[in-house]
């Protein structure tokens, strides 16, 4: 992870979400929701949980977006067309230098090669050369056996290339904006749960103990299996506990950047006692001992004080 932001989902966000998952099969229990039926305020913000959380859903799949098919559709396009182009130039290179036409025969004078080991802008722009060449003298060219046939098929391949230049960048920009959506709806996720919390413990505490002992036992957040070694920094201001975005924690040389919930991470560190360095601009920089064990993502809470 250079510089710790890439497009995998953080160690805490999968178990967070796992957890919200739970929590929605506890609020669509008809047995538990019968219970909270009559109390609007807490149905509306049961309601607001899973409606968010099926914004994460949908982010989710966009940030996990595969586009390696639509980059090897590109290129079987560019393969297609450029192994076409070659075969009918070869042809007409062979016509140009019959009709003694010095500057086609220099146009068709072509390989596979000419093609594939440089620019893909500037192979494009020389298969199209290639094509209007061919199009302004085809009638002449039926000694070599080309005909029109020849030139709508070359046509037809441009076409099936020029429709997947801008798929791949196209599909990585769509993942990039599921990845960073993802990582902006944490906080208004567990905004709410907070706010169910409150209500779901004030009011039935005593009344339906068993279910808000339920309640506390799903809300736990359970950890995952890892077989790489980290840690797992949430970084708050020290007197609002707000979430402090853009703070730079650094351990052992790698060093990563808190995202919009104060959280940032940093795996695959050699087991080993460390000295974690979090810093972040009006704050006091913390410098704070840890441990990290094989197989284990170490959590550090780092309150910053300005």
């Amino acid at each position: 992870m250079s510089n710790q932001k890439n497009e995998t989902m953080k160690h805490r966000q999968i178990e967070k979400t796992n957890m919200y998952r739970k929590m929605i099969v506890f609020f669509t229990n008809p047995l538990n929701a019968a219970i909270w039926a009559t109390f609007g305020r807490l149905v509306d913000e049961i309601a607001n949980f899973i409606s968010l959380n099926t914004q994460l859903s949908n982010y989710m799949q966009q940030h996990q977006a595969d586009v390696t098919g639509f980059t090897t559709t590109k290129n079987n396009a560019f393969t297609a067309m450029v192994t076409l182009v070659v075969k009918k130039a070869k042809k007409a290179y062979v016509w140009a230098v019959d009709e003694g036409n010095d500057a086609l025969a220099q146009v068709f004078d072509v390989q596979v090669s000419d093609f594939v080991n440089g620019p893909e802008t500037v192979a494009f722009t020389k298969i199209k050369n290639i094509r209007d060449a061919l199009s302004a003298n085809i009638l002449s060219m039926a000694s070599v056996q080309l005909t029109t046939d020849d030139v709508s098929a070359i046509i037809i391949a441009i076409a099936a290339y020029d429709n997947n230049v801008g798929v791949p960048d196209t599909a990585k920009a769509h993942k990039t904006e599921g990845t960073s959506a993802l990582e902006n709806l944490y906080h208004p996720i567990d905004k709410s749960l907070g706010l169910i919390d409150n209500l779901i413990d004030s009011q039935y505490s005593e009344t339906n103990a068993d279910m808000v002992k339920e309640y506390w036992l799903t809300r736990n957040i359970d950890k995952l299996p890892t077989r790489h070694s980290g840690v797992n920094a949430i970084i708050t201001d020290a007197i609002t506990g707000a979430a402090l975005q853009g703070a730079i924690l650094s351990v052992n040389g790698k060093t990563t950047t808190s995202d919009t919930n104060g959280i940032a991470e940093i795996i695959k560190i050699k087991p080993s006692t460390y000295k974690a360095n979090v810093s972040l601009a009006n704050y006091a920089t913390q410098d704070v001992t840890i441990v990290i064990e094989r197989g284990r993502v170490t959590e550090l809470e780092v309150k910053m004080a300005k």
